[in-house]
């Protein structure tokens, strides 16, 4: 398998859980190390996007938006910039649950293909997905024209969305975005 490299987003601004969400604890476990833990034994080529220098203590780099404040679109758009491998796995800080077999199931589709994510009982998760470096300046070009919707971008590319109905369980998909939804794991 070609080589990998994992970015996680962690530069949102969190506005609605009041902290910043991959520090938050989550079962005693900061949520952003569920997901470190998960990806680890694919590859160690591991990096944080976020404005917070806080990450550095994961051991990973920590790479700040290039474009501040232009959300998902901006964070993919550092990524890519700062990759050296052709094929970069996004992940979201807020998705803890996601599975290393879901995400194995996405590299393993992603040949001939601009951006591959999954869809679950119809709704499209772009924050858990392979996406190519040679789209570098795609996404760079949409943030300057102000194109900031993620799926509206990657509907300009090759993408391919796997519908992964009951193959996995929902929970790998949980997305904590409140106070509440995090209480309701704990």
């Amino acid at each position: 398998m070609e080589d990998i490299a994992v970015y996680i987003l962690a530069g949102g601004k969190s506005s609605r859980i009041g902290t910043d969400k991959g520090l938050v604890l989550l079962s005693g476990k900061p949520m952003i190390q569920y997901i470190i833990d998960t990806i680890s034994p694919l590859t160690k080529t591991i990096s944080n996007i976020s404005n917070n220098d806080a990450y550095i203590v994961f051991g990973y780099p920590v790479y700040p938006d290039l474009i501040k404040d232009k959300g998902p679109v901006g964070g993919i758009y550092t990524a890519l910039s700062n990759s050296v491998a052709s094929t970069n796995l996004i992940l979201s800080c807020d998705t803890p649950f996601v599975s290393l077999r879901l995400i194995q199931k996405l590299i393993d589709n992603c040949k001939g293909v601009d951006v591959c994510i999954p869809s679950f009982k119809g709704r499209v998760h772009p924050l858990i997905g392979v996406y190519k470096k040679k789209n570098t300046e795609v996404y760079k070009n949409t943030i300057q024209a102000k194109v900031l919707k993620l799926m509206s971008v990657n509907e300009t590319l090759n993408t391919l969305v796997i519908e992964v109905g009951n193959e996995f369980n929902e929970n790998i998909f949980t997305n904590i975005n409140t106070e509440n939804e995090l209480n309701t794991l704990v």
